[in-house]
């Protein structure tokens, strides 16, 4: 009933701006549906995923192209993305097939954000840094990235010890579980989440003021 109500709004011209998930945008019923449309331009949001996820993450970036051109080829297609390196930029280019584009970069400065790496000295340390940045920023919302199941749980536990209100957060969990911990921090009855690096795609919470990585992602170097 919502799909019939969103296509006749835009059949009638009350809906000027449609959102689109590159998955719902592949689907053959909906491609056919769109060629009946009269569509001004194609904008591809976090248009990066063309080039640094899209063959495993979100694989339908990679057809947007053939999608486009199955609607209607002559439509012009404008990209974006706060997270372009000159290689991703020009993978944007050859895999949207962008003809003599013209590009516009702004500063990749963010004054509002703060950055900080600190020496990992021993555990006790850690622990203890994360726990007085914390307590100096007394109910405010932060996420803490560890490794591992067992990391999250442990400095969960070492946190609410020391009168934080905080929940580990991992696929070892069951949904209702999950869901149990998870809630709470967006509707910020807990202030701090411990989970693994999956967490947070496609969290809508905007007012978090820390992210701390625990555990550095390993390197290596060839």
């Amino acid at each position: 009933g919502q799909q019939k109500i969103v296509k006749d709004d835009l059949i009638s011209g009350v809906t000027k701006m449609l959102y689109v998930a590159p998955e719902t945008m592949t689907k053959e019923d909906n491609i056919a549906f769109f060629k009946t449309l009269h569509i001004s331009f194609f904008a591809v949001d976090e248009a990066h995923c063309i080039s640094e996820w899209g063959h495993d993450f979100r694989p339908e970036y990679r057809r947007l192209k053939e999608v486009t051109e199955l609607i209607n080829p002559n439509v012009p297609i404008i990209a974006l993305t706060a997270t372009a390196t000159p290689k991703v930029q020009s993978d944007i280019v050859r895999n949207l097939g962008l003809r003599d584009p013209k590009i516009f970069i702004s500063s990749f400065n963010r004054p509002n954000l703060y950055y900080e790496i600190q020496p990992k000295i021993n555990l006790d340390q850690t622990n203890k840094s994360i726990v007085r940045f914390i307590q100096l920023h007394k109910n405010k919302s932060g996420i803490i990235y560890t490794l591992n199941r067992k990391t999250t749980e442990e400095l969960a536990k070492m946190l609410m010890a020391n009168g934080i209100k905080a929940v580990a957060y991992h696929a070892g969990l069951d949904s209702k579980l999950r869901a149990d911990r998870q809630d709470p921090f967006l509707k910020e009855d807990v202030d701090v989440i411990v989970a693994t690096i999956a967490f947070g795609l496609g969290i809508d919470k905007t007012d978090l003021l820390l992210l701390v990585h625990y555990n550095t992602p390993e390197l290596m170097v060839i």
